[in-house]
Order: C-alpha cells, then sequence, then structure tokens
C-alpha cells in the first residue's frame, strides 16, 4: 500500500485540550501513522526525556551518567529477543514514519524509548537486576529517591451507584521529565486483528499504562517491585497492547501472564465489565499470583505493595510479600500483623506508599452502593492520609513515600544531573493522568491537563465515537 493510503487511515487532533491520535490497520501501518503524524514530538522523546531517564538510572544506582546509559542500552537488548512481533512491526512502523516525516529515528531508538519504564521500575529500588551481572545479581542503591507508583478500583454490582455497572478508575503517577506534560496523550487503536482500544502513553511508546477497548475489558498497571526482577522479558508497554488488543476476560488475561515470560515487578489491575469480574494479577521475573475480590464484596483494589498474603483480603495463594520484603526493606513480614506494621513505618524509605490501600479500602466501604462518577471524582482526587489522619493540602508536598503521601499524588522535587545540553534539571512525582470509564458503554473521563492530573478537570470521551472518528 501506498504510504499516502497508510496516512489516511490516522490522524491526529486536539479535542478538549486533550492530544490524541488515531491508528487504523495493520502493525506496521498503526506504528507508521504514529511515527509520521508525531515526528516533532518522538525527536523531543527521544532527544530530551531519553537523557532524562538516564539521569534519573545514574541518581538511582550512583553510576555516572556514561555507565548509566550503557545499562541502560544493555537493558534494552536483553528485552528485544522477547518482543512479539507485531509489535516489533509497529515500533518499525513509528522508526519509518518518523524517518519519512524528516526525523531522523533508528529503529533500535524507539526499541529503548519502549523500555523506559520497565527500566524505571527495575531501578525504582535498592536491589535491582545488574544488567552486567545477569539475572538474579542486585548491587545495593547508594541514593534514595521519592518513591512513585500508581493506583486503582473497580467497583460494580451493589456497590456502583445507579444502574451498578462496572466502572473502573485508574491514576497514573510519575516523574515530570522535560517534554512529557505537554505531550501526554491518548490514542486511540483500530488494529486489523483485534480489538479496538485506548490507551495513555508519550509520542513514540507503544504502549505505558493501560486502557481499555471495545468489548469490555480494561487493564491497568501498579509498580509493585518484587526480587526477582530481570530485564529479559515483556514490560508493560507490550503486555497493555497484548491485553487490550486480544483479551475479552479475565481469565484469558491471566493465560497471557503465563504465556509470556514478564520483567519487572508490577500489578495488573484487569476487568471483565460484561462478566463483572476483576482480578489483580501481581507478576515477577519468576511468579504470579492472582488476587479476586473478597466473597461478597463488589469492588478490587490496588497500589504499589503486593497484597498477595495468605488469609489477607480473601486472598490464598503464594506469598508474594516475602519476594517483596528485600526490595521494600521490610523488617518482619512473618505474620500479616508484623507486615503492616513493617510498611507503615515511617522510617522506610522504600515501600512505595502503602497508606493508599488503606484509605482505598476505607472510601469504597463508606461509599458502597454510592459509587458513581461523581464519588469516583472525589475518590481520585483524594488527599487524606489514613497514617497520619491529615489531608494534604492541595500543594504540599507529601514529606515521604509513607507520611501524606495520597491517592492524589504530589512528591518533593528531586534534582536530576543529565548531559548537556540537558544539564541540571527538577522533577517530582505527581499523578500524570487520571482516567474514570465505564468500559460497557464506552464512556470515559480524563484528566491530563493538570499536575496532578486531576487539577486541569475531567473531560468526556466516548470509546466507541472515537473507532469511528472521520480520519479523512
Amino acid at each position: 500500500m501506498r504510504k499516502e493510503d497508510i496516512l489516511k487511515k490516522g490522524s491526529f487532533r486536539i479535542q478538549d485540550e486533550v492530544k490524541i491520535l488515531r491508528m487504523k490497520g495493520t502493525p506496521f501501518e498503526m506504528g507508521y501513522q504514529h511515527g509520521y503524524l508525531l515526528a516533532d514530538k518522538i525527536r523531543v522523546m527521544i532527544k530530551t526525556t531519553l537523557q532524562a531517564t538516564i539521569a534519573y538510572i545514574a541518581l538511582a544506582t550512583g553510576n555516572d551518567l556514561a555507565t548509566s546509559e550503557e545499562w541502560f542500552w544493555l537493558g534494552q537488548k536483553a528485552a528485544e529477543p522477547f518482543l512479539p512481533e507485531e509489535f516489533k512491526e509497529e515500533m518499525k512502523g513509528i522508526a519509518a514514519g518518523c524517518n519519512d516525516a524528516g526525523v531522523p529515528v533508528t529503529v533500535q531508538q524507539i526499541y529503548l524509548w519502549n523500555t523506559n519504564y520497565d527500566q524505571w521500575c527495575i531501578y525504582a529500588h535498592p536491589h535491582y537486576w545488574h544488567p552486567l551481572e545477569g539475572v538474579g545479581q542486585r548491587k545495593l542503591a547508594t541514593i534514595t529517591q521519592s518513591a512513585g507508583g500508581c493506583s486503582s478500583f473497580s467497583a460494580w454490582d451493589n456497590a456502583a451507584g445507579g444502574d451498578g455497572k462496572l466502572i473502573f478508575c485508574k491514576d497514573e503517577d510519575n516523574f515530570n521529565l522535560p517534554g512529557q506534560l505537554e505531550n501526554r496523550m491518548m490514542f486511540v487503536a483500530d488494529p486489523d486483528d483485534g480489538y479496538g482500544h485506548m490507551f495513555l502513553s508519550y509520542p513514540g511508546m507503544i504502549g505505558l499504562d493501560g486502557g481499555f477497548n471495545e468489548v469490555g475489558f480494561e487493564m491497568m498497571t501498579q509498580l509493585n517491585s518484587m526480587k526477582d526482577e530481570t530485564m529479559e522479558g515483556c514490560g508493560i508497554a507490550i503486555f497493555t497492547r497484548l491485553l487490550l488488543t486480544h483479551v475479552n476476560n479475565v481469565d484469558d488475561a491471566i493465560g497471557i501472564f503465563n504465556k509470556y515470560p514478564r520483567c519487572a515487578g508490577i500489578a495488573y489491575h484487569v476487568a471483565d465489565a460484561i462478566n463483572k469480574r476483576a482480578a489483580v494479577v501481581e507478576t515477577s521475573g519468576t511468579r504470579i499470583a492472582v488476587r479476586y475480590p473478597v466473597p461478597g464484596q463488589h469492588f478490587l483494589y490496588q497500589a504499589n505493595n503486593s497484597n498477595c498474603y495468605p488469609g489477607w483480603m480473601g486472598y490464598e495463594g503464594y506469598n508474594m510479600v516475602v519476594d517483596q520484603a528485600p526490595v521494600n526493606e521490610l523488617t518482619n513480614v512473618s505474620t500479616i500483623d508484623a507486615w503492616q506494621a513493617s510498611i507503615r513505618d515511617p522510617a522506610n524509605k522504600y515501600v512505595q506508599a502503602p497508606s493508599r490501600v488503606e484509605r482505598y479500602g476505607e472510601l469504597l466501604a463508606m461509599n458502597y452502593g454510592k459509587i458513581t462518577l461523581e464519588v469516583a471524582k472525589e475518590i481520585m482526587s483524594d488527599r487524606f492520609d489514613p497514617y497520619t489522619q491529615r489531608e494534604r493540602k492541595k500543594w504540599e508536598p507529601s514529606v515521604s513515600n509513607n507520611i501524606l503521601c495520597t491517592i492524589c499524588a504530589l512528591y518533593p522535587d528531586n534534582t536530576f544531573h543529565a548531559a548537556e545540553p540537558l544539564g541540571e534539571f527538577k522533577a517530582y512525582i505527581a499523578n500524570m493522568w487520571s482516567l474514570i470509564t465505564l468500559p460497557e458503554t464506552g464512556d470515559f473521563w480524563l484528566a491530563i491537563n493538570g499536575f496532578p492530573a486531576e487539577y486541569g478537570g475531567y473531560v468526556q470521551f466516548n470509546l466507541k465515537d472515537l473507532l469511528h472518528w472521520n480520519s479523512g
């Protein structure tokens, strides 16, 4: 097919200040539309944001910039053999589109950019995968940064207000590295082979944080660090697109995680709105564990600490908390009470915002039967810390990862030192975007313009309308 005909299938527009790329066709064609239409934005990601990520790795590991860049590329090389062919083709299409639009980019640079957040997760704790020593080797980081992460909840039937349709909500938290805030985007994919779907990401990335598809399946990701991590596997961008393109139910989603090797520790919150089923799949490089809702409780929630501890929240199975204890430097996980006391320790600088799990439980129980769209917005914008019993002020950053770290996150500044011309810059973690969906109807509400995102307000869209948007 001629390039002009491929480009006619895709389009880019800004609606209510939200940047939207619509892609349609084969994997290569969707990638080509992506690369061509967003070429100037991809240039920023490759030239600026990738350099900022190298600076992040340097701060996390205590290495110099040259070593950190070497490790970054070694991580990409370790992941490349595990890329499913359809997404390799899509990334090749991105590079081809960029080049034809006059922005020189190599396929390897696009591959590297698509490991960005997997590597962010790998180095987000003090006992990380070492690219020169192989799987399972770790080195203690010398520098502590603000913990980051995300959180989500789903509710349905008796818990959900109104007609009881499944509602699924997610806050994505991360650093505002240079070039990113102005390039947060919605992507709408209409593949020739698979389900139409939407996801949120950045130019040049084929996925990042989850989304939902036209048959009512939704999935979201949360950092969930584990001792067994490696870049020799599939990461969050790949699993996001595998699930949204090919899955319509929870059981098949779990099958995907068993089929494909995994890299960093991630919790995947998945839900089937048609059959009103949900689960959290906690993963590492060696294991998966599945947590379902407490029997009789029509909601489920997840933040960044493992909740797969036998006897806790209805879970039975392998104890993933034991695998998380070393990387979060938990002092005692021998019992549920000891584990809970350990993650509450205000001196712990590694466990990621465990107070949010407790706060979700409080808010969902308090609003049981009344969880409507407006209540969901309030929950995702909540700034109350149950550990200190204090509401964080609107522009007040949290003191640490478990003091005033709330659902609507806002962390202190970190100072990074990148290569010139970027040089020294400051960045902090807050909500990059907040997504509230009714997957069965296709309606969703997106906050993506503030930082924290909720401060910019929510805008309503419908996935089915976006999939039928006339790209011509």
